[in-house]
């Protein structure tokens, strides 16, 4: 996984403890804007323009690297057809019916022509003005899902994708969907049970100065320890039952509490109030598949209705696209415990 997350489904981060926790757990938080903010910067919340104005959250435009991606709409139109004209089309259309009453989302569809013409065509979007659609709950949901996985791929981007919505884990093969292989279950299992022990939440708003200083102070320390919980975590998948799975988790828990109470105390002046809980939205998110390599076919074969295999194909088409390490540390823990005093 990456070192660096791109924030979905909405353009500004919300003001919350959540969004502290990904400033801290990540190097380098993205969030997908419009080109069109460039001008109009107004359109932002106060916070996500206070987070831009201090570079803690970078802007990524969606019209200034599409043309880099030249599957990108053929991949996804390929992923919503099948979806609605497969062997369950009875199903789904029952189960577009009930989207149609419950839930619908304004997406910006900038520099984009085929996907908005071919939801229209399909009734699952209607034309709100030059560049926003009010689009069906479930296919708004896989686009700005795959929006996320393609531009993250890219090299300037290079960013897993995360949420804090968690009705968004199943499409990526989250802790929560059946479709995850045996290995990466296991892998975000450990992620989950450890984060739970070892990472403190602050219980306070989302203070910017605070993040700077903590940034500025601690941010060269975080990434190892991330890289070793990646670690751990793959040999833990593999382990055989239960039981030694259990014992490592422990293990390794055990071991890092010394270094987490150092930096706790270190971090005493920043904040003053930590609980510890679990994160999965965080990481419900993030990629499971990107533990693969993106040259490895084999691992996407089959039918192109599954998310995983619309994204790699999109992704393949990257121009430039070299071999990608997708094996990248994705959590971020030291940093947080750093910060927060008891």
């Amino acid at each position: 996984m990456r070192d660096n997350a791109l924030y979905f489904p909405y353009i500004s981060v919300p003001n919350s403890t959540w969004t502290l926790k990904a400033l801290l757990y990540w190097d380098r938080l993205s969030s997908i804007v419009p080109m069109d903010y460039i001008e109009r910067p107004g359109e932002l919340s106060p916070f996500m323009r206070s987070l831009v104005q201090e570079d803690l959250v970078q802007q990524v435009f969606p019209a200034a690297h599409l043309h880099e991606i030249p599957g990108f709409e053929k991949c996804f139109i390929a992923l919503i057809g099948s979806r609605l004209y497969g062997s369950n089309e009875a199903r789904l259309r029952r189960h577009d019916i009930y989207n149609r009453k419950r839930l619908r989302f304004h997406i910006h569809a900038e520099k984009l022509e085929e996907i908005p013409r071919f939801l229209i065509e399909n009734g699952l979007a209607e034309r709100i003005n030059n560049s926003w659609y009010d689009v069906e709950g479930w296919a708004a949901r896989l686009f700005m899902s795959y929006l996320a996985s393609c531009l993250g791929a890219l090299d300037v981007v290079n960013a897993a994708p995360v949420t804090d919505q968690s009705n968004f884990s199943g499409i990526f093969g989250g802790p929560s969907s059946r479709r995850n292989n045996h290995t990466s279950r296991h892998h975000g299992k450990a992620r989950d049970v450890i984060l739970k022990s070892l990472l403190p939440i602050p219980n306070e708003k989302v203070t910017l100065d605070k993040i700077l200083r903590f940034k500025s102070d601690y941010g060269h320390l975080l990434p190892a320890f991330r890289h070793s919980v990646e670690s751990h975590c793959s040999i833990v998948a593999t382990l055989p039952n239960a039981e030694d799975k259990i014992l490592a988790n422990t293990h390794f828990i055990e071991q890092n509490k010394l270094q987490v109470d150092e930096i706790i105390d270190a971090m005493k002046p920043t904040w003053r109030s930590i609980s510890f809980g679990s994160i999965v939205p965080l990481f419900g998110a993030g990629l499971t598949w990107y533990s693969t390599g993106a040259d490895n076919k084999l691992a996407y074969a089959g039918a192109a209705s599954t998310f995983a295999a619309c994204a790699y194909q999109a992704i393949s088409t990257i121009h430039g696209n070299r071999e990608i390490n997708f094996k990248k540390p994705l959590a971020y823990i030291a940093h947080a415990h750093k910060s927060f005093g008891v």
